[in-house]
This record gives C-alpha cells, sequence and structure tokens, in this order.
C-alpha cells in the first residue's frame, strides 16, 4: 500500500504513462525544431508572432471537453495566420488549466494534408476494399441534392443512419420516421440505460440535449473523496484524460485511497493507486454482490439515505414480483407503527426488513416485501469467499475493503465511465453496472459532495424547446434494422423517454446483414464507421447490397470503399460551442468556444445537411410555420436560449467576447437536492434499487450472479482485454493519422498484442514474434476474420489467461498516408444475434470483451 503517496509533476507524469508525451506537448506537435544546448537558439527567432488566444472546447477527444485557449499566430515570413498551440485556462473547473496530447494533435489535424476539402462521388459501382472507387470530385451543394432526391426514393424503414443522439440527427431522424443507431452502447451503454432505469428516470429538468447523454452520471468527486473503489476504470485511455487526472491527483494529495480490480497492471497502479488486485475477467459482479452482502448483513449502510432517498422500503407483489403502488402510482411500504401499508414519504416507520406482510390492493389481498429485504435474500450466498473462488480475489481483503469503502461513507464513490466491465463489456455487465448504484446508494454517496456530484442547475435544451414542432413526430419503425425493438427495456427509453439514447451498434451490422430491409445507410462521422463497429466485416459485406452508403467526415476513412458519397465534415475548431462541465458538475457551469478559422474548402456542417434532408422531406418539422419555405427554416439557437436562461449572457457572441467565454456560479453544494428533482416518484425524488422493467422482460428486478456468456475453451483460452492508447480517441484520424504521435504508439508497442511473459513461454513466444490471434468459432460462426500481429511480452499482462488489444488502430484507406498500421481489434468480436443476446441481456449490448481468442505464431 502506498500511503500519503505525495506527486510531483514529474512523478505524476511518470506514474500516467505520459513521460513520453511531456516532451511534446508544449510547440505543435508537426513544427517540432531542433534545439541546440549552445550556440544560436531557435526560440531567438520565432518563426511566429502570437497575435490572439480563441477559447475552445475539446468535444470528442474525450467527454471531459477540457475548456482551454487555441493560440493563433502570424508566419513572420510569409504573413500567414494559423493556429499554433493551446493554453489552459485555469477557470475551468474540469480541467483547471490542463490538457492533453490529443487536444495537440486536434491544432494539428486542422492543417493534416489528408483532411477531406471536397465532396467525393462514386463513378464506379463495385463496392470493397479491393475496388477502387472511381472518386470524381463534386459540389457539396450538388452532393447534398443528390443524396436528397435518392432519399425520397425510399420508405422510413429502408433507411439507417449511423449518427449519435446530437440535437440535430434527433429531429432529422424523428422528422422522417427513421431508425437511428450509434456506437455508444459499445462505449457507455450499460452505464446509460442503467443510471436512467435507477436515478435519472428520463426526461428531467437538467438532462441537455448534447452528444453525450447527461443521463450518464460521471461526476465523481475525486479532489473531495475519501474512499475510491475501480473495477477496470485505470484503462491505459485515463493515462489520457487530463479533465480527470488533475483531479485524482488531487485527491490523492488530500488522502484519497484507491483499491482497483484488474486483470492488467496499469501505469495508475504503479504508484495512484494504493491496492491493486488482478481479478478474473468478467467476475466483477461476483466481489460486488460480496461486498453488499456484508454491508446488509453488518447494516454498514447509511441507513437514513437508504430509507428516504431510496425505494429500499417500498413493497414488492411476491407474485407478480413489481412494486405495489396506491391509485395515484405512488409505491408503498408497511408502517410498523400502524401495521399497514402506507405510501412511501409519509410511511410511518417503514420496514426495510421482514416480510411478507398483507397488502389490500385493489381489494385483493396479497403478499408484499420490502425492496432492502429482497436484496438480503439475492445476495445470502454471496460470502467473500463464495466470491473469492470466481473471481480469485481473496475474501478477507474484499470483507475488510467493503468495511472500510463502508466507513469512509457517504463520502465514497465507485467512478465508471466507459468500457469497463459494467458496461458494456461482458454479459453480465448490465448487473454490475446496477449492483455498483446500490453499494452507491447503500453508502449514501449518489448526489453527495465528495461522492458522485449531479449535474443540476444549468441546461442545454433541446432544439424541440427552442423551435417547437407543430404535429407529433411520425411513428418509427415498427422493426428496427439494430434489433432494439426486441429489446422493450431499452427500446421504451428510446421511443418515449429519451431518442438520443444510445443504439444498439453490436447488432446492426448482424440486422443488416441477414436482412434486406435497408437500403441507405448515411454515416455521421467523424470516425463513427467501421471502426466503431464490432465485426465490421459483417457490416462490410451488407454494405455491398445496398443502394445509397453515405458519409459526412473529415477524412475518407474506411468507409469510403463502401460509399457512394462523402461530404467533407468542418474541423473541431471551426465551429463555435457551448458546454456543460458533466465531468465536474459540483457547480452549475456553462464554457463557449468561438470559431479559430472558417471552414476551408466545401466543408458543411451536420446541422446543415440535417436542414436541408429535413426541409426537403419533411419540411413541416424544420419551419417556423409549417411550410416548406427555406426562409421560414428553424434558428436551431439552443446556445442563446441557455446562456440567457441563467443570466450568463445575453447571446453566444456576448459570451464569447465580454464574458471570458465561461460563466459558473460557485454555490454550495446541495446534498440529496437533485435527486428529489429528477429521481424515480418525483417531485420526491428517489434512487430506485429494485427495476420492474427487467421483471416485465423476464429479468431479475435486483442483480444475481451471472456467467459471462463465453468460457475458456480448450485452446481459445485467452480472455479478450481491450483498452486505448492515451493519445488516441476511438478511431479518429486525427490521432492515428499524426505521424507524431504515432511515435509514442510505436514506442509504446501500441500496434502489438500483449500478453503475459509466461503465457508466451508457454507458447513458445518470443518478444516481437508474428501471430495470428483467432476468435472461438463456436461464438464467430458466421464471416471470422483472425488478426496478425507482433507480440509484446509484458508484466503488465498481469493474468496468464488474456491478452490485450488496443481499440481504434487498423485503418485501411489508402487516403490516411500515416494511418494505416496496426490490426483491427473489431474483427474479433462477434456482431449479436438477438436469439443469443435477450436470454443474458435486457438492455442489448455488444459485450465487447466477452471473447475468448487462440493464439498461434504466424
Amino acid at each position: 500500500m502506498n500511503n500519503d503517496l505525495k506527486l510531483s509533476r514529474r512523478t505524476f507524469l511518470k506514474l500516467t504513462g505520459l513521460t513520453t508525451a511531456y516532451f511534446v506537448v508544449d510547440p505543435p506537435l508537426r513544427n517540432l525544431s531542433v534545439a541546440y544546448a549552445f550556440g544560436d537558439h531557435p526560440q531567438e527567432k520565432p518563426t511566429y508572432t502570437v497575435t490572439k488566444k480563441i477559447p475552445q472546447v475539446c468535444a470528442r477527444a474525450c467527454e471531459c471537453d477540457c475548456n482551454y485557449d487555441v493560440v493563433v499566430g502570424v508566419d513572420q515570413a510569409t504573413g500567414l495566420e494559423r493556429a499554433l498551440t493551446l493554453e489552459g485556462r485555469p477557470e475551468d473547473p474540469v480541467s483547471r488549466g490542463k490538457y492533453c496530447i490529443k487536444a495537440l494533435g486536434f491544432v494539428d489535424s486542422m492543417y493534416n494534408p489528408d483532411r477531406l476539402l471536397v465532396s467525393l462521388k462514386r463513378t464506379n459501382p463495385k463496392r470493397g476494399l479491393n475496388e477502387d472507387p472511381g472518386w470524381v470530385k463534386i459540389s457539396t451543394e450538388d452532393a447534398v441534392q443528390e443524396i436528397i432526391d435518392k432519399l425520397k426514393k425510399y420508405r422510413p424503414e429502408q433507411m439507417l443512419f449511423a449518427s449519435p443522439g446530437d440535437p440535430y440527427s434527433n429531429r432529422l431522424c424523428r422528422s422522417l420516421g427513421v431508425t437511428r443507431t450509434d456506437q455508444r452502447t459499445e462505449c457507455f451503454g450499460t452505464h446509460y440505460y442503467l443510471n436512467s432505469l435507477m436515478i435519472t428516470n428520463p426526461p428531467n429538468k437538467y438532462y441537455s440535449s448534447t452528444y453525450t447523454v447527461t443521463h450518464s452520471l460521471w461526476g465523481f468527486d475525486y479532489s473531495e473523496t475519501k474512499y475510491m473503489l475501480w473495477f477496470g476504470f485505470d484503462s491505459f485511455s485515463k493515462t489520457g484524460k487530463s479533465g480527470i487526472l488533475n483531479h485524482i491527483v488531487e485527491g490523492k494529495r488530500n488522502g484519497t485511497k484507491i483499491v482497483a480490480f484488474n486483470p492488467l497492471k496499469t501505469p495508475l497502479a504503479d504508484g495512484i493507486i494504493d491496492e491493486w488486485y488482478p481479478i478474473k475477467p468478467g467476475t466483477d459482479l461476483a466481489v460486488t454482490l460480496a461486498m453488499i452482502k456484508i454491508i446488509l448483513d453488518e447494516k454498514l449502510y447509511q441507513a437514513d439515505f437508504v430509507k428516504d432517498y431510496t425505494d429500499a422500503a417500498a413493497l414488492i407483489d411476491t407474485e407478480t414480483k413489481m412494486h405495489i403502488t396506491d391509485e395515484s402510482g405512488k409505491w408503498l411500504a408497511w408502517s410498523t407503527a400502524n401495521n399497514k401499508a402506507e405510501t412511501l414519504g409519509v410511511c410511518d416507520k417503514p420496514a426495510l426488513d421482514g416480510g411478507p406482510y398483507t397488502v389490500d390492493v385493489g381489494g385483493k389481498q396479497v403478499q408484499a416485501v420490502p425492496v432492502l429485504e429482497l436484496l438480503k435474500q439475492n445476495v445470502k450466498d454471496c460470502t467473500p469467499e463464495w466470491a473469492e473462488k470466481i473471481s480469485e480475489v481473496p475474501g478477507q481483503d474484499i470483507s475488510r475493503i467493503t468495511k472500510e469503502f463502508a466507513q469512509a461513507a457517504p463520502t465514497v464513490c465507485i467512478p465508471n465511465l466507459k468500457r469497463d466491465p459494467a458496461g458494456p463489456n461482458y454479459a453480465n455487465s448490465w448487473r454490475l453496472m446496477h449492483s455498483l448504484n446500490i453499494l452507491q446508494a447503500l453508502t449514501g454517496s449518489l448526489d453527495h459532495d465528495g461522492g458522485v456530484l449531479f449535474l443540476h442547475g444549468v441546461k442545454i435544451p433541446w432544439l424541440e424547446e427552442v423551435d417547437p414542432i407543430p404535429k407529433p413526430y411520425p411513428e418509427q419503425p415498427k422493426k428496427s434494422i439494430d434489433y432494439r425493438t426486441e429489446y422493450p427495456v431499452t427500446n421504451k427509453i428510446y421511443r418515449e423517454k429519451d431518442y438520443s439514447a444510445p443504439g444498439h451498434y453490436g447488432m446492426v451490422g448482424h440486422g443488416l446483414y441477414h436482412s434486406d430491409q435497408v437500403k441507405v445507410v448515411i454515416f455521421k462521422g467523424p470516425h463513427r464507421g467501421l471502426h466503431a463497429l464490432i465485426q465490421p466485416q459483417m457490416t462490410e459485406a451488407a454494405l455491398e447490397k445496398m443502394d445509397l452508403v453515405a458519409d459526412w467526415n473529415m477524412y475518407p476513412d474506411d468507409a469510403a470503399y463502401w460509399c457512394d458519397y462523402i461530404l467533407p465534415a468542418p474541423h473541431q475548431y471551426e465551429g463555435g460551442k457551448l458546454d456543460i462541465r458533466q465531468y465536474y458538475p459540483k457547480w452549475p457551469c456553462l464554457v463557449g468556444g468561438a470559431p479559430v478559422q472558417k471552414p476551408p474548402g466545401d466543408c458543411i456542417g451536420w446541422g446543415s445537411i440535417a436542414k436541408k434532408i429535413g426541409l426537403a422531406l419533411a419540411p413541416e418539422y424544420w419551419t417556423t410555420d409549417g411550410s416548406n419555405n427555406p426562409e421560414k427554416a428553424i434558428k436551431g439557437n439552443m446556445n442563446d436560449a441557455a446562456l440567457q436562461a441563467v443570466g450568463a449572457a445575453k447571446d453566444q457572441d456576448d459570451f464569447i467576447n465580454n464574458k471570458n467565454a465561461i460563466w459558473i456560479d460557485k454555490k454550495p453544494y446541495e446534498n440529496y437536492k437533485t435527486i428529489r428533482e429528477i429521481g424515480y416518484q418525483r417531485p420526491e425524488g428517489r434512487v430506485r434499487l429494485y427495476i420492474d422493467e427487467f421483471v416485465e422482460d423476464n429479468h431479475e428486478g435486483l442483480p444475481k450472479w451471472a456467467e459471462r456468456w463465453t468460457s475458456s475453451e480448450g485452446e481459445y483460452k485467452f480472455s479478450l482485454l481491450v483498452t486505448r492508447a492515451g493519445w488516441h480517441m476511438h478511431a479518429d484520424p486525427n490521432f492515428i493519422d499524426n505521424p507524431v504521435i504515432n511515435m509514442l504508439s510505436n514506442k509504446n508497442h501500441i500496434d502489438c498484442v500483449w500478453v503475459n511473459p509466461e503465457a508466451g513461454k508457454e507458447l513458445g513466444l518470443q518478444e516481437g514474434d508474428e501471430v495470428i490471434v483467432t476468435t472461438n468459432p463456436k461464438y464467430m460462426p458466421e464471416l471470422p476474420r483472425p488478426i496478425k500481429s507482433k507480440i509484446h511480452l509484458t508484466e503488465r499482462m498481469a493474468r496468464k489467461d488474456c491478452i490485450l488489444l488496443f481499440h481504434g488502430i487498423g485503418h485501411r484507406s489508402k487516403w490516411l498516408k500515416n494511418g494505416v498500421w496496426g490490426y483491427r481489434d473489431g474483427d474479433l468480436i462477434p456482431q449479436k444475434n438477438p436469439k443469443i443476446g435477450k436470454p443474458h441481456d435486457p438492455t442489448g449490448m455488444g459485450w465487447v470483451e466477452d471473447v475468448y481468442v487462440s493464439i498461434k505464431k504466424a
């Protein structure tokens, strides 16, 4: 254990694996020049003169969305102006003046010679990786019009938009009545859906219509918390999230204890983490169930919070297994004072255990048990010793850690963001996420300073709120190609509560491949095409039979080989922004960004594309008077409304130019206030531990142990782990196609398969050997595509039964001059048939690490 660990800047950089990156963060990456120890020094003759600093928000590098200034200067030789580097903004409560190498990669990518600046149209009708599309240049206006003319020929169920749930994608797809799906299910789908089902109860008063849905509770108070449990949270990608790391380091200086469970020994485990356990992959659920049992058996929970802010005392019908409610829909509890059922909230001394109690419901006598009692029964066999046999984490440590965690409550938290065991890595990830939220509820850390901070006091409105629709949207297709319609739990949220909810990307390829329903696929990039899909080879095969495929992207990436049109997207610095502080919402805050330059060439924004298509195909939803008159087109000005609502500025221009592009209300955080406002049974909102929707879909209302979907069999004995380098974001060519950043990848073996040295020895493998990695055909019977790569033998692979791959590499587009290197992890991860998925998981996620593979020397 590393108690009283003091971290200098240099130590911190070393521990987070950023030592190499440190030496390139100050100058722009593609403009590095040799510095001389003696004699003339390049800095004595500056090439550029700084002229201005423009505020920006780092949207899409990660969800921290750090706020900083882009430094702009003029080349003294040519007089040309360009972005040079970045300067942190200490007033931003998330980044606090810090930024990572990905942000500098964005500076570079504005001037990447591989950027797409014109629209391209295919002339060769044959699609495929080995086919030359025969591109011809076409004006963007003409390309959009040709796409519109083609779309008019198809019914809504024949079209698919692969796009996150941003305001314009939402309105476009809803107005057309078409399916929208996206890759966020493979990032944080279970986090989103379980938070929605347990806590945020969409729609709520603070939910903002942004790319990163605010029902994902990511406001962990790293700086002030006393104790954190990390279940795979310390991925390699976290070493590049400056908006999180600066708070974690402050927390360590304040005495935070961190206990991590991860089969990988990441750089954070080298010094920042106090205790690290190389848990068996996919067994985190066993540990959390044992922790719940210990807390309940020893009454270590925060009794007042559990009674007043959760449904722990709510009664569950033992026959229907659903919440019992009064005539107004309010939950009932059993009054131990009056020996009868009363409405929860006004119930006199509600029972948290015991039963069954006899309750009169509409003249019928039913037996009912409190939720907390059912939870106790649910985990009665989940002892630490039981969990040890499954997870290989010592039972005595599970017991001790649980007690320490409970004693530190309520200033504790269990951070979970994306691509961790809680979601959506395994078939039991939804159960794990359920159990993590229960642990945080039992400890009273939800909506508490030093625990899990909730977004409050600020909102970026929906497009429909600033530009109301004249009539209800048309119905969505009865059958969704991503099988969402076969998953009633998530489908109900998507259709009735939050249309921006993540789509089922782990099944859409299967649906496209096994059906002729869809004829048109529109990708909204950047970096959300084939690389965002698991088993992309299935989607590739399906795209060959499509009538129309189009992509909106900054680069002609791999999807280009199957596209009929590619429309050039602007760079993220070429547009204005307004953002909430979702990663640290202790105070209501808005930050803004201004364009650094005008989009070059013939680029077009997604909002403009959506408006053009909408005006042509569903004009009544895209004009203020329901006509098809472009002069009456909706304004779509959500930013001004958000600023005006809190008195931050009169409009976006005023905010940027006169208000320093930041508004923050540093009032004290009011513990448990937001739960009341947004939770279930609001306005007296509560955390819902027991989920009726799971019962309605033939699953359990409370989490219980379940194995993974796959298992080790014969030569397929290596559990696949997937992470991402700290200097990459998804498969974004802004970083993958950067020669300087690629130096980091090469030095750190990112293009290799990582294997434990002892496992490598048993296989007769040496460092640098080429190997073939193959998925068990039992679980991937269609279109298998093994990968070939060199191996890297490293003790960071703490277990002999795992291998590690890095996500986002493996591009094949010949138009990316520096981006074609490495394997593609998705090739090994099967798309899911709903017949396989539904018995395991009512949320319909992709289980991106529920895979066993073999390794053989090439």
